[in-house]
């Protein structure tokens, strides 16, 4: 029973992480689509994970649960970060013709495609990031249910 239910919490986590990742891949990474909305809830999400994350740790006895429990909280914590950044310079990409001269946009126009593409990857690898903690919170958090029983 317990390797069936751990089949079926397998599988579905993977699929709702395969669903968000391509929607990453493919929200973000079109130019025009402005995204700040979405990463705006995204930072507030990771960045409030983040804080539960050393708020319980705090609270803990087992130093090598502390340690666990605040290594996945800074995980959580830079893909805030990465999230904050890759918003930056996903709304650099759509405003470059507001921020930035039209004389001197003609000479840097090549290095937008490449913003995009760093940008893309920084929300994909920040979200790998977070399901890696929330993946390694949740082992922990099980093994300790599991074990009060």
């Amino acid at each position: 029973m317990q390797t069936a239910l751990k089949l079926f919490f397998g599988i579905l986590f993977l699929f709702i992480f395969l669903a968000g990742a391509i929607f990453i891949l493919f929200t973000f990474s079109k130019t025009s689509f402005d995204t700040t909305s979405i990463t705006n809830a995204g930072f507030a999400i990771f960045a409030g994970c983040s804080s539960v994350c050393f708020t319980w740790a705090r609270n803990m006895e087992d130093k090598k649960d502390i340690a666990r429990i605040n290594n996945h909280g800074e995980k959580l914590f830079l893909s805030a970060l990465c999230f904050v950044i890759a918003s930056l310079l996903k709304y650099i990409l759509i405003h470059r013709k507001d921020i930035i001269n039209e004389d001197l946009l003609n000479y840097v126009d090549f290095v937008f495609p490449v913003i995009n593409i760093v940008g893309a990857s920084m929300f994909l690898l920040a979200y790998i990031n977070a399901w890696a903690a929330i993946l390694g919170l949740l082992r922990i958090l099980f093994r300790k249910s599991l074990s009060s029983n």
